[in-house]
């Protein structure tokens, strides 16, 4: 399991969008292109299921401003899975790309993934 701790992922400015009219910031992952189309990706933050995505899919979430918990696992590999800490800025967009080795999953902080 990661135990990475990070204040802030690399950001990109927020266009005009609900989060940043609500001073929300934005968490938005996806696979790399290189990672199985079978490969489902569970995300929980805050210790609550946020839900999953595949490859091919975005997956996007606003976060209050703040410290958040966030957990990206493949579904019934918890020895895997990556842990991490964000700190949530209002109008900032936190974008990573899941990657996954035999034993690990990765999330790579990146600027945007359109």
């Amino acid at each position: 399991m990661g135990g990475l701790l990070f204040a802030s992922a690399n950001q990109s400015g927020a266009g005009p969008s609900e989060y940043s009219r609500t001073g929300d910031g934005l968490l938005r992952m996806k696979h790399s292109p290189v990672l199985g189309i079978n490969i489902p990706i569970a995300i929980w933050i805050d210790g609550r299921q946020a839900g999953a995505f595949t490859k091919g899919h975005v997956y996007e979430r606003s976060l209050a401003p703040g410290r958040h918990n966030v957990y990206a696992s493949r579904p019934g590999q918890l020895s895997d899975s990556w842990y991490g800490t964000l700190d949530v800025r209002p109008g900032e967009t936190y974008s990573f790309v899941v990657n996954c080795t035999l034993n690990q999953v990765i999330l790579q902080p990146v600027g945007r993934i359109d």
